[in-house]
């Protein structure tokens, strides 16, 4: 190499350094987080949201919280023990103290899970095996289930099972307080809610006196700013306006692979983007009709202008992680589907679909033109991510295009996705089927892996067959950081636990 090209890369060098060690000394502590959507309700409980729920459970703490892979970690509880199969006790966490100072109990423990069980659609499915929550003593609390549930921990991690100051949730119930008081006064976790401008950014102090000082925050404010736009968001990384985009588009892949200044951080991903469609009105209530749409899509053009390629085909209801999952059960089939089509009596009128998102509509716009090849004709409508359980629950589209992660065990998510209890929550197909309620029933009845197993496949070909969603692919997940910056944790859901990032 000449001399003035080594020269010109030591130059290079030392520019990158002086202005990666700048940005080291004047960092105050403050990370800047961009995502798509904004906080849209302060009650954990009922939240559904990832990105709404992603700002509360930094501010809030639960029994278990749960690694990368969904295994359960303690939190509140320090540990538990089985004391027959239907009996669990948990010991909670001595001390800790609630944001305006008052000291958590085992019974503000009790009212949250209760209100869970009865308040949560996800409650209801992830704690309905509960018969009865009682306090023991002062530390500690005893679960008593009507059947076995080896799904208990995983269960209490859940958002849903979120523990508050029954004081404060009391006060808001009553309307003496909006639910943001509730959780900037009555919850314990890491982060205590600071300023926030509706639609704009919400902002998250450090706990000083959360009541585990090793694994307290190690940054002192997370400011979440609110951008829909895509593109703005990788922009603002890139430029150093943000720190970490956790809704990272990969249309913006390539470029940013080459950006010295930002790194892509991925995850293996338990999310599949997917079409649920109205089983209880409309012309989706005719099974023909659904299979044929199946049939319809090359899903791997939906991959590679949703996803830019960055993933697998996949046309199961759930994800290759789950329990039972063991198909790939569609193709591209565009004369299975005409035939079908024929066979449903469908007339050609108009079926209405929703989209939230850019890679969503992108993939839409695909699924209309395989639809039109077969004689279906679907339009699709823009919403705001925020009221789409709102729209399905009302039954005002006839389709919806979402993604959704899942837990590896069936147990904890077919209820609210699947079965009548989840209407009006994750439930957007309004599906019911009293032969899959049944076989969940046996399902839960047992601790045998096997048994299990085989009762979850069972499920799995009949969601597979009745089509209640339509699978699309399987995406890894993706977040965008400065480089420089540390801790930014993706498991197989999401971006989450942003008390670790840090400049170091």
């Amino acid at each position: 190499m000449k001399l003035w090209k080594k020269l010109a890369c030591l130059v290079v060098a030392c520019l990158m350094l002086f202005t990666t060690v700048s940005a080291l000394a004047e960092w105050d502590g403050t990370i800047t987080i961009v995502q798509s959507s904004d906080v849209i309700g302060f009650d954990p409980t009922a939240s559904t949201d990832t990105n709404n729920k992603n700002v509360l459970k930094n501010m809030v703490s639960r029994l278990y919280e749960t690694d990368d892979y969904f295994n359960p970690v303690p939190v509140l509880a320090t540990s538990y023990k089985q004391v027959d199969d239907y009996t669990w006790e948990f010991k909670i966490a001595q001390n800790v103290h609630y944001h305006d100072g008052t000291v958590l109990t085992v019974d503000d423990v009790i009212y949250s899970l209760e209100r869970a069980k009865t308040k949560s659609s996800s409650g209801k499915t992830l704690l309905g095996p509960v018969e009865k929550f009682e306090k023991v003593d002062e530390e500690t609390l005893r679960i008593t289930t009507s059947t076995v549930y080896g799904s208990m921990l995983t269960a209490l991690s859940n958002s849903a099972c979120t523990i508050l100051s029954k004081a404060w949730i009391d006060k808001a119930e009553a309307g003496e307080c909006p639910w943001e008081d509730v959780v900037r006064y009555g919850a314990t976790g890491r982060y205590v809610l600071g300023e926030r401008n509706i639609g704009n950014s919400c902002t998250l102090i450090k706990n000083e006196n959360y009541f585990d000082p090793n694994d307290a925050a190690l940054n002192k404010k997370l400011i979440f700013r609110i951008i829909p736009e895509a593109t703005t968001r990788t922009i603002m990384v890139q430029t150093g306006e943000a720190d970490v985009n956790v809704n990272f588009d990969t249309a913006a892949m390539d470029d940013c692979l080459k950006d010295p200044n930002v790194e892509v951080l991925q995850q293996e991903s338990s999310t599949i983007y997917y079409i649920a469609l109205n089983c209880e009105k409309g012309p989706f209530t005719n099974k023909a009709l659904r299979q044929a749409v199946a049939w319809a899509i090359e899903r791997a053009d939906c991959l590679e202008v949703g996803y830019n390629g960055y993933g697998k085909v996949w046309s199961n209801v759930w994800a290759p992680t789950v329990f039972g999952a063991k198909e790939d059960p569609y193709t591209y089939d565009p004369e299975k589907a005409a035939a079908l089509v024929a066979e449903s009596g469908y007339a050609g009128q108009e079926i209405k679909a929703c989209v939230k998102t850019d890679a969503e509509e992108r993939v839409a716009q695909v699924v209309q033109a395989y639809l039109s090849m077969v004689g279906i004709t679907m339009n699709y409508t823009r919403i705001d991510n925020t009221i789409l359980t709102e729209v399905m629950a009302n039954n005002e589209y006839d389709m919806a295009f979402d993604y959704t992660a899942f837990y590896n065990d069936p147990e904890l998510f077919v209820g609210r996705q699947f079965q009548a209890s989840g209407i009006g929550a994750k439930n957007y197909a309004h599906y019911v089927n009293p032969e899959v309620d049944e076989l969940m029933v046996k399902a839960k009845a047992t601790l045998n892996e096997e048994e299990r197993m085989e009762y979850y496949h069972q499920i799995n070909k009949i969601l597979c067959d009745d089509c209640p969603w339509i699978g699309m692919f399987n995406s890894n997940l993706y977040a965008l950081a400065r480089t420089g910056i540390s801790g930014v944790n993706i498991n197989v859901e999401t971006t989450y636990w942003y008390n670790t990032i840090r400049y170091e």
